[in-house]
């Protein structure tokens, strides 16, 4: 008898739920109506073939000659000593730097004096 009353239970339970879902407003979903871009993806034109695609290259490096001229170029960093470049030779003395630091503040002078303000 228990098993019974159970079942008439659930019966009842579950035409309970289904006649709560009858009442819930769902939105009118359009799933098997066309797209609102349909027309214009009919009039988009003619869309390129396979045939009309560029060939690959076949005048690259291969990835062995790139690892050969990048080790080349490290050996030539690593070879290069910048203490063997002699600067002193080439230093300038106290008074030209004064001079050519008093051209220079000459030349800001004249720039900041035709200067409209």
């Amino acid at each position: 008898m228990t098993n019974s009353k159970l079942a008439i239970f659930l019966l009842v339970l579950a035409a309970a739920s289904l006649s709560a879902c009858s009442t819930v407003k769902m939105p009118n979903l359009d799933f098997f109506k066309s797209s609102e871009f349909e027309e214009d993806a009919k009039n988009i034109g003619d869309y390129p073939s396979a045939e009309d695609t560029p060939e690959a290259p076949t005048d690259v490096r291969s990835a062995e000659l790139w690892d050969i001229e990048a080790k080349k170029l490290i050996k030539e960093r690593d070879s290069f000593n910048s203490s063997g470049v002699n600067l002193a030779e080439s230093a300038k003395s106290e008074a030209e730097l004064e001079r050519e630091l008093a051209a220079l503040r000459a030349k800001a002078r004249a720039y900041q004096a035709d200067d409209p303000k």
